[in-house]
């Protein structure tokens, strides 16, 4: 078990949404946290924590090993996070990647790893809340890398990496200004075209985690024993339809909720042309996609029975204060 004061973690991605209030709370917790980050990002959040920081890739083996050098434990956030991205780097950022800084580890003797995967290298379920053992069925390439890069962390507990392999799904919360809960909630509350629809029933499940609930999945996987060997979903402890979720929104925002419900093939040939003119100025936003019409059309909910029972897992947020919570911060911050 590790915990508090001299012990030495390492958190990979911690410039990013997750690893800026990971490493706060375990610095404000007494731990030496070493930040690994890439030499182009911004460490200005770091640097006012007083952290060391360490510059690596993952890309680059040889600065992993410089990184990993005297830590106790690696946690390891970092990755090529979209949905519609370069299939090249998911493999080579999120797959090789999590290769290389396993190896790193293991030859500077950190044996203690924690990897953060995705519920989205589950992907959709069709008898939900879905457990651990669940046969995987990513459909997004992001999610079979995140997949992938979970059986090679597996295969090397066989070589002494005492791993933890943690699922977070749908992370949402002050900071986030570039992911899928960021263009629902901002989109939403600016009345965005799409805003005004709903594909299908909307009863489709869906479900969420506060991402002060997601860093505390961490810690506590850090600190318990038990957790080693072991695959974990963190989530809110209830998934929601998306007509609740528009409501609860809808409510925090100051607007109606939609009412329109369009059939999934409409709303594809509605989605098409305007997914093609964001690829040809270059532009991403998730909620305009044809694939994404999929998604909300199919459950993804997960249970934390697991995670309660052996990591003491109790989520704080529930959706309702969450976003509340969130749209004030973006609202704060100039976002809507």
């Amino acid at each position: 078990m590790l915990s508090g004061d001299c012990v030495k973690v390492l958190v990979t991605g911690a410039t990013g949404f997750i690893g800026g209030h990971l490493v706060e709370d375990l610095h404000n917790r007494g731990y030496d946290v070493i930040a690994m980050a890439r030499k182009t990002s911004n460490i200005s959040k770091l640097k006012e924590l007083g952290l060391e920081i360490r510059f690596a890739d993952l890309t680059d083996p040889a600065s992993l090993v410089e990184a990993t050098k005297g830590v106790d434990a690696v946690i390891h956030l970092a990755a090529y996070y979209t949905f519609h991205g370069k299939k090249e780097l998911y493999w080579k950022v999120n797959v090789e990647g999590t290769r290389s800084l396993v190896e790193a580890c293991l030859k500077n003797g950190v044996t203690r790893f924690i990897y953060c995967s995705t519920t989205e290298a589950v992907g959709p379920v069709k008898n939900p809340p879905a457990t651990e053992d669940v046969e995987p069925n990513p459909t997004y390439e992001y999610g079979r890398s995140k997949l992938a890069a979970e059986r090679i962390v597996k295969s090397y507990g066989e070589k002494g990496l005492k791993y933890t392999i943690l699922r977070p799904s749908g992370v949402y919360g002050p900071g986030n200004v570039n992911d899928v809960s960021y263009w629902f909630i901002t989109g939403f509350a600016k009345k965005a075209l799409w805003s005004y629809f709903i594909v299908g029933s909307g009863e489709t499940l869906i479900q969420f985690v506060h991402v002060k609930d997601v860093v505390q999945g961490f810690r506590l996987a850090l600190e318990k024993e038990v957790s080693t060997g072991q695959t974990y979903f963190i989530t809110e402890d209830r998934a929601y339809t998306y007509n609740e979720v528009y409501k609860i929104l809808a409510e925090i925002v100051g607007r109606d909720p939609p009412k329109i419900h369009v059939p999934p093939i409409l709303a594809k040939l509605m989605i098409f042309p305007v997914e093609v003119t964001y690829k040809i100025f270059g532009k991403e936003n998730f909620m305009w996609h044809v694939s994404t019409v999929d998604a909300v059309t199919q459950h993804r909910a997960y249970s934390i029975e697991k995670a309660k029972r052996e990591l003491g897992y109790n989520p704080q947020y529930d959706l309702r204060r969450g976003l509340k919570e969130t749209v004030e911060w973006y609202k704060q911050h100039g976002y809507i």
